[in-house]
């Protein structure tokens, strides 16, 4: 607690009301110029007052004006993770009515001049260990605080004055320093934007020069895409789906939904999934554990273009107990079902030495031939018309979006030549290593960012901020 010279009360003291929203019927999106709104928690989450993030309400007969939020007030989120529950903001700006849900409260205190001094508190590391402490509940997703614990929390509370110079410091310094964490933020989304447009160029046949380019310049031969795949048909034994043009006739056009594929890239060939795949299977339907030998992946440990494969829980007995949902060194999982649409579907290359069993949620995928890489396939499942045309067959069921092995096996990709597809490779991996060097200064910084944060708030509720 504050080893400065002011006094310590309670925030009850400073306290007039506490008031609580109330849940309603919405659609979720945000409400419309002539509709009323309902704050989601994450209209709180962030360090400023977001209108955008709320809910149309949908019972007219519901809608209470003395639970509008308006311009000043201070709020206060009642049940989020444990990082997040008591996140509070004083509302800078209104444009829509928006009205207090049940997980956010409103506090109006004694004197207004009173907000500002709590805010910056409430954020500082020692109000955050008070609130979390205070916090109730025993899962990490969802934490809740009390009106009577809030009313608990310990601060200092400096002369009226005092506090108008202090607060003063603090605008001034966490501006500067918001303005930094904002540069920041900016060079995150256009790294995330390079990445987006190299992997847009990967699958576009611009990356590299195409082995036909090459083979025009040095006048050489080269293996075609569609030969490769007329090769890989003669070892999967002409399997009856998913035959590719070039394997089953120049004068063919695949088509998938009724969609003529676009002409690839000169030397690449079209095919489908089922066509280059000798497995794709579900995995292990079973309960894992806490404890156990054998690990099991969790869904969350397949992004885009990662397996995690620290991300796992466990199994009773041996390894080969699942023999028929183990993910080995080199295999493609794909997410088969995610309360996230967005991340359904996705796919990652499993790259590890050690085996471990994926579960029912996790497609298991295994490339036919080592003529197509698993890294290309990682590279064009994830990207441009393949992943657009996956996200249109996710289903919604009980909250849960999902696609089926059907699905995987129809979807188009396209095929370079071999020694194509490892130049990509090798030339993505290149660019994503910079990117990746970028990216790990700016979390470093946006880290320091943060450290420095909390030594201005402890200082200032020190006694020594202002002086």
């Amino acid at each position: 607690m504050s080893e400065g010279p002011w006094p310590i009360v309670s925030l009850g003291e400073l306290i007039a009301t506490i008031e609580a929203g109330a849940s309603f019927r919405c659609r979720e999106t945000p409400p419309e110029a002539d509709e009323v709104g309902v704050a989601k928690v994450s209209a709180v989450s962030w360090g400023r007052y977001d209108e955008n993030e709320s809910k149309t309400c949908l019972n007219a007969s519901r809608i209470d004006p003395s639970l509008l939020i308006q311009k000043g007030d201070f709020l206060i989120s009642r049940a989020n993770t444990v990082q997040l529950v008591g996140a509070c903001v004083i509302v800078e700006r209104v444009t829509k009515q928006v009205m207090l849900s049940d997980k956010t409260l409103r506090i109006q205190f004694t004197e207004p001049s009173l907000k500002p001094w709590v805010l910056h508190y409430l954020r500082s590391r020692e109000g955050r260990n008070q609130i979390e402490a205070l916090c109730t509940g025993n899962q990490e997703s969802m934490r809740n605080i009390s009106q009577k614990s809030i009313r608990q929390i310990q601060l200092p509370l400096a002369p009226a004055e005092e506090r108008d110079r202090v607060v003063a410091y603090l605008d001034q310094q966490l501006s500067r320093l918001q303005a930094s964490i904002e540069i920041f933020g900016t060079i995150q989304a256009k790294l995330k934007q390079a990445r987006a447009s190299i992997l847009k160029a990967a699958v576009e046949g611009r990356l590299v020069e195409t082995e036909a380019e090459l083979a025009r310049v040095n006048g050489i031969q080269f293996k075609s895409g569609g030969q490769l795949l007329v090769e890989i048909s003669s070892i999967a034994k002409r399997r009856n789906q998913g035959m590719n043009m070039e394997a089953s006739g120049h004068d063919e056009q695949l088509e998938i939904d009724g969609l003529a594929l676009p002409i690839p890239p000169e030397g690449w060939s079209w095919t489908t999934m089922n066509a280059i795949a000798s497995t794709v299977r579900n995995g292990y339907s079973g309960k894992p554990t806490d404890q156990g030998p054998v690990k099991i992946l969790r869904i969350s440990s397949v992004r885009p273009l990662s397996v995690d494969h620290t991300d796992t829980r466990s199994l009773p007995g041996i390894i080969s107990d699942y023999g028929k949902a183990i993910a080995q060194n080199g295999c493609l999982l794909i997410t088969r079902y995610n309360g996230n649409p967005n991340l359904v579907g996705v796919m990652g290359h499993y790259r590890s030495q050690d085996p471990v069993v994926h579960p029912d949620k996790l497609i298991r995928v295994e490339l036919t031939s080592e003529m197509i890489r698993p890294e290309w396939i990682e590279i064009a499942f994830n990207t441009g018309l393949t992943r657009s045309l996956l996200q249109k067959r996710v289903r919604t069921t009980a909250g849960q979006a999902g696609i089926s092995g059907q699905d995987v096996k129809s979807m188009p990709v396209p095929v370079p030549p071999t020694e194509e597809q490892i130049r990509i490779i090798q030339e993505a991996q290149r660019r994503f290593s910079v990117l990746d060097q970028v990216e790990a200064t700016v979390t470093t910084s946006l880290a320091r960012c943060g450290n420095l944060r909390q030594a201005i708030l402890k200082r200032a509720f020190r006694g020594r901020g202002g002086s």
